[in-house]
This record gives structure tokens, C-alpha cells and sequence, in this order.
């Protein structure tokens, strides 16, 4: 099982986003999660992450997530590689390096951009940075918030091929407002507000 979503009820003071709300997820596959700003998608996500825990209900069905924020919480001592290392927790080897040399190559990376920190780094790459350590955490669940809002047309194919590759073994779910993403087959959509 996915994730299990029972009697989901959010409300910031007399502002209720969610109400009884019940859904199954698949364990499987991409999920896109769409709706108008302030609708409470992130909100959703960071309760599904564990990151948010002022609600009533209960979440359940998956014991890990990878989240790529809409901000890229990168740390600012260690190169674009070590940011993507660091997420291994343990001490990474030979393996998870190559690893995350290839994804960062992939996303358009040079050898000596791999190496800079990231206030050497444009936004666009600070992006790429935060979405390869998402993708190369082992975990159940994977969720992308805003994945290619500063990303160009050839960039954002690119990761729509990378997103299509991760769906094929573990849920992804997605909040974007990129019409290139919209293309992409899901095994299923949610709106929000939810209806």
C-alpha cells in the first residue's frame, strides 16, 4: 500500500483545508496534486512528510520520504556533490559518489561545477542540486514541490524523463505548474481543495 490518507481534518484557525478527507494512494507510480495557490498542496505534502503534524486524522502506509523542497535548503559549507552526498546519512562510498557525479553530469553538471558551493551557484543549479539528492534517496515516497520552477524547457524534459524513471518502482508525488509535466502519464490527479 501507498499511502493511506483516514479522516484528514487541517484547519488553520477558522481556514479549513481539509475536512474527513480519505484516500488511498498507490506505492507505485506518479500522483499529480494540482490546484490554485494557497489551496493547501504543500500543506498536504508536508503532512505526508511528517513535517507538520497539527492535524486530526492519521497518514499512514510508507516508512520513508525524499522531499525536494520549493526552497533548496542546500548546505552552504559543502560543494553541489557533498550536498547530494550528505543525504546518504551514513559515510558515502565509491558507489553512491558515482552515483551522484552521474545525476549532476545528467542535469547538465560540469566536473568543476560539481565542486562549487553553492553561493558560486545560479538558481537553476541550486534547483538541480536540491532535485538529484531527492532522487538518488532511497526512500518510499518521493515528493517534488515546484520541481522546474527556475529550469528551461530542455532542463524540465530532462526531468520529466528522470520523474517517469523513479515512477516505475516507487510514488512520486507531484505539485507543478510546469505545462511540460502536464504530458506525463499518472497513475492518478487529485485536486485541491479536495472534492
Amino acid at each position: 500500500m501507498g499511502i493511506i490518507i483516514n479522516s484528514l481534518t487541517k484547519a488553520f484557525g477558522e481556514n479549513i483545508l481539509f475536512s474527513d478527507l480519505s484516500v488511498e494512494l498507490p506505492d507505485i507510480g506518479l500522483v499529480r496534486i494540482s490546484g490554485v495557490s494557497g489551496a493547501g498542496k504543500t500543506t498536504l505534502l508536508r503532512m505526508i512528510a511528517g513535517l507538520d503534524g497539527e492535524y486530526s486524522g492519521s497518514i499512514s502506509g510508507f516508512s520513508s520520504v525524499s522531499y525536494a523542497f520549493q526552497e533548496y535548503r542546500l548546505f552552504p559549507w559543502l560543494s553541489a556533490l557533498d550536498n547530494i552526498l550528505v543525504a546518504s546519512f551514513d559515510k558515502a562510498g565509491e558507489k553512491e559518489k558515482q552515483r551522484a557525479t552521474n545525476m549532476l553530469a545528467r542535469l547538465g553538471f560540469s566536473d568543476e561545477a560539481m565542486q562549487l558551493k553553492p553561493s558560486k551557484l545560479s538558481g537553476g543549479m541550486k534547483q538541480r542540486v536540491s532535485l538529484a539528492r531527492a532522487f538518488l534517496r532511497d526512500a518510499d515516497v518521493l515528493i517534488l514541490d515546484e520541481p522546474t520552477k527556475e529550469l528551461d524547457a530542455a532542463l524540465v524534459k530532462t526531468i520529466a524523463e528522470i520523474i517517469s524513471e523513479a515512477a516505475a518502482s516507487r510514488l512520486i508525488l507531484l505539485v507543478t505548474h510546469d505545462s511540460q509535466l502536464d504530458d506525463m502519464p499518472a497513475a492518478a490527479e487529485i485536486s485541491v481543495p479536495f472534492k
